[in-house]
């Protein structure tokens, strides 16, 4: 039976429990948006905890659903910067449930949706294959108006192509997502420009062609500027790593280093310690390079001090 909104004496209306969580899972995804993972667990602590499954008593099968896409999102999020073990697979059950009460609902998008987060929860295990056959499978399933779901799913799979090693193929799925991307919100532009950028990257590395590298730059600066218009300092720190890194490969020292040191105090302020470590690592390469083997003992014990201080 559908659920009647209770009003009080005051005339306000009150949301019922179902509604509540919608509401809170709506809130939650527009913080991961902006990288705020703590923000997003502080408004589901009600129904959700990390590490945990969900309360779902009393919830509509709509609610219920939509508490297990956002925790099983947020779950594979904090799970990718080792903040708890065993998150993946706690996100993949939380996801698989998720796209089982959206088909029920035939809620076609949102178990799309669930589809491309699991894919992307086997891409984080190191299951590549599964992973594109799963984002595969969405896109293979998605129509021309859904665009979004289908450069989110074209961006998974090139990324999951990409650490494959398939850096050709990773470039082909980003030359099929970007005329769709370009009229998505700065997160979806943010994260294309991103990976097309290291892909790009790595490609100059695979084939000692430096070609690749101006092109690499340009959508590091893209990314750059989508993910600090979106406000996600979390994806800009990202961003500034791999292009302080491209510029060290580069020789271009003094930017190296600003792009480098901005990505050490990012990480830092996240409490991302395993990315900051990784950031402090490259800035000892970067004194190496310069002959300055003082200030590069010291990068390498920040490194190690801070892997030690998790």
């Amino acid at each position: 039976m559908r659920e009647e909104l209770a009003i009080d004496n005051c005339g306000q209306t009150n949301l019922t429990e179902s509604e509540r969580v919608e509401a809170a899972c709506i809130t939650t995804r527009e913080m991961l948006e902006v990288g705020d993972y703590d923000g997003g667990v502080a408004v589901l602590q009600r129904w959700w905890g990390v590490g945990e499954w969900p309360t779902q008593a009393g919830l509509s099968n709509s609610a219920a659903a939509e508490l297990l896409l956002t925790a099983g999102t947020l779950s594979a999020l904090l799970a990718s910067t080792n903040q708890f073990a065993g998150g993946q697979r706690l996100a993949e059950a939380l996801l698989s449930g998720s796209i089982a009460l959206f088909e029920q609902l035939g809620s076609r998008d949102r178990a799309a949706e669930g589809r491309i987060e699991l894919g992307w929860c086997y891409f984080w295990q190191g299951l590549f294959d599964l992973a594109h056959a799963s984002l595969s499978s969405c896109v293979e399933t998605l129509n021309d108006a859904q665009t979004e779901l289908r450069s989110v799913a074209l961006i998974r799979m090139a990324v999951v192509e990409h650490y494959a090693g398939r850096l050709h193929d990773a470039v082909r799925l980003l030359n099929r997502a970007w005329p769709l991307v370009e009229s998505q919100r700065p997160w979806i532009k943010g994260r294309f420009h991103l990976e097309h950028a290291t892909t790009l990257r790595d490609l100059g590395v695979a084939e000692a062609n430096e070609a690749y590298y101006c092109h690499s730059l340009e959508h590091y600066r893209l990314a750059l500027q989508e993910f600090e218009q979106l406000g996600n300092l979390r994806y800009a720190a990202i961003v500034e790593n791999n292009l302080g890194y491209l510029l060290l490969t580069l020789r271009r020292f003094d930017e190296a280093q600003s792009h480098l040191n901005r990505a050490s105090d990012l990480f830092g302020k996240f409490g991302d310690q395993v990315k900051r470590a990784q950031v402090d690592e490259t800035i000892a390469q970067l004194y190496i390079a310069r002959e300055e083997y003082d200030q590069a003992e010291l990068a390498i014990k920040s490194a190690v001090n801070t892997l030690e201080d998790r």
